[in-house]
């Protein structure tokens, strides 16, 4: 049986903006835009148990900053604590808890996934290839891979790790990093032909100093000391893991390139409107959006992002060469006003909307 859409025609008035975003192919935002202290693993966020080990990873108030980055402070964020061992001592920590979420909606098998996130570290415990705390997986999240570490040096300042997959190998930084700051994060993990020759690699960003990268630096801040390990035969899968290290994160995103998930925060002061008309229809239940380009076929891949009039990036989706298509916003929007931008070969297309559930 079909479902049947009932839609409604929403007010929009066309706006000046500039976008300083490259938007693309296949993609996922996740701002953790829930009630605080929900687990993740509620049926209302969508993160699944891997393992018999339940995590216990909830949503934190309030969401980390990282200035000019689109995604930044949106909605809340995750707080990865200490996995429980049902002891008092904070030295002690119990058994792998990892919660996994699909980030794709079809697995990504060549090319190349960049997965970015902000990461504040509040505690850490020794500093070994337990000490990772989110990492990608394929369809069948048994192998993960990019895992990213942190663990405290002898003069109590932070520092990061890396490996490809399971390794005791891991590659330190050597610049040191702070607790209770927010850096920004990307993964790199790209697809070779052959075996075990896939390259992953990490980069990571200071506030301040480093800004918003909004291209990709020639030279990663870390790669595996060992990168033969397995393959990965896909990538669909993201996972936050409780071990032995602490950590609020943000804004995470996945991507097939780095202007995917690296976007700075939409500028709505000075923008020259699109000749072209985009109508918008909200569902009478407000859990999508049916949007009609009209005047021109949006021919190559294009893609839809909706922000706030803050310029702040809530969701992202393909078009699929189509001048009409339907945007799931369920639990996304809250009332109020929106912007709603079309990037691609054909242009830009905006527009400002009011959405009213």
């Amino acid at each position: 049986m079909k479902l049947k859409l009932k839609f409604k025609k929403i007010f929009t008035a066309n706006i000046m903006l500039v976008v300083s975003t490259c938007l693309f192919a296949q993609t996922n935002v996740e701002n953790f835009d829930y009630p605080e202290s929900t687990l993740l693993t509620d049926a209302s966020i969508g993160f699944t148990v891997q393992g018999s080990n339940s995590p216990s990873i909830s949503v934190f108030s309030p969401g980390l900053e990282y200035s000019g980055l689109a995604v930044s402070g949106v909605g809340n964020a995750a707080h990865i604590n200490i996995s429980e061992d049902g002891d008092t001592d904070p030295l002690t920590y119990g058994p792998e808890r990892i919660a996994k979420k699909p980030f794709f909606s079809s697995s990504v098998s060549s090319g190349t996934v960049y997965l970015s996130f902000l990461g504040n570290i509040t505690t850490t415990i020794g500093g070994d290839y337990n000490n990772f705390f989110i990492a990608v997986s394929d369809f069948n999240s048994q192998r993960l891979r990019g895992r990213v570490m942190a663990k405290e040096d002898s003069s109590g300042n932070l520092m990061f790790g890396f490996t490809k997959g399971y390794s005791t190998d891991i590659n330190w930084t050597t610049d040191l990093y702070n607790y209770n700051e927010t850096y920004l994060f990307v993964v790199k993990y790209e697809f070779v032909a052959g075996d075990n020759n896939d390259v992953a690699s990490l980069f990571i960003f200071e506030q301040g100093g480093d800004g918003v990268p909004i291209t990709e630096p020639s030279t990663p801040t870390l790669t595996p000391k060992d990168g033969s390990g397995s393959d990965l035969t896909n990538i669909k899968i993201l996972h936050l893991r409780q071990r032995k290290v602490e950590a609020i994160v943000d804004g995470l995103s996945l991507g097939m390139s780095w202007s995917d998930v690296i976007s700075e925060t939409l500028n709505l002061d000075s923008f020259v409107a699109n000749q072209r008309t985009v109508k918008i229809f909200q569902s009478e239940d407000g859990n999508f959006l049916k949007v009609e380009v009209l005047g021109a076929h949006l021919d190559g891949d294009h893609m839809v992002s909706i922000f706030n009039l803050n310029g702040q990036l809530l969701l992202k989706q393909n078009t699929n060469n189509q001048n009409r298509f339907t945007l799931d916003t369920k639990n996304q929007l809250q009332n109020g006003a929106y912007v709603l931008g079309i990037n691609g070969p054909s242009g830009n297309y905006l527009k400002k909307f009011m959405f009213v559930n």
